[in-house]
């Protein structure tokens, strides 16, 4: 598993500027797509040179940008949530599904900042705006970007840090240090996301 607990500082950046031709050749490879994706750049801090080593070796197993593999969300999740699936089918280029299976009138079934997941595809979606249930536990839930396919319902959901991104690694920074017989060096990565 990607070693994302060895990183201290982790951020997610969605880009929608999708016209740079080097950033298109490595995503959406099956699909050809440009849709917006993720973007996570990974900091740690200065470590003992043996971690560092560690560290290095286990980032040497993923082979860059050829490579896509399953990324366990790495953003702190607001909520937990299971049970959730898709009420009603969702188009392409919608901005909101239905959602069922929360707790019948819960406050904040959702929240904004948490990442969910829809069987049928590897893309992961963010929650825009807080949302309550209805008294059927159907739960109105606006995206920070469009449907990038059409889903069926009932499809599964995934909330949280159920969400596992489908990324490559795309830039790599190491930096060793030798300081007198004290050896350190830390790491910067870059994952995008693939479907």
């Amino acid at each position: 598993m990607f070693p994302t607990n060895d990183f201290e500082s982790i951020q997610t950046e969605l880009i929608s500027h999708t016209i740079i031709p080097k950033a298109r050749l490595r995503r959406y490879r099956s699909k050809s797509g440009k849709e917006p994706y993720y973007q996570f750049s990974l900091q740690s801090q200065v470590k003992p040179y043996r971690e560092f080593s560690r560290i290095d070796a286990m980032l040497d197993s993923y082979q860059g940008e050829f490579e896509v593999f399953a990324l366990p969300n790495p953003m702190i999740s607001h909520k937990a949530q299971t049970g959730l699936y898709l009420y009603q089918a969702a188009n392409k280029g919608a901005g909101t599904v239905v959602l069922a299976g929360a707790q019948p009138n819960e406050v904040d079934a959702v929240i904004a900042g948490d990442f969910i997941q829809i069987n049928g595809s590897k893309k992961a979606y963010r929650v825009l705006e807080d949302a309550n249930a209805n008294s059927s536990g159907h739960v109105d839930v606006k995206l920070t970007q469009t449907l990038i396919q059409n889903y069926l319902a009932p499809s599964v959901i995934k909330y949280g840090s159920e969400v596992e991104f489908q990324v490559s690694m795309t830039d790599r920074d190491s930096d060793a240090t030798t300081a007198d017989k004290a050896r350190w060096g830390s790491h910067y990565v870059e994952l995008i996301e693939q479907i």
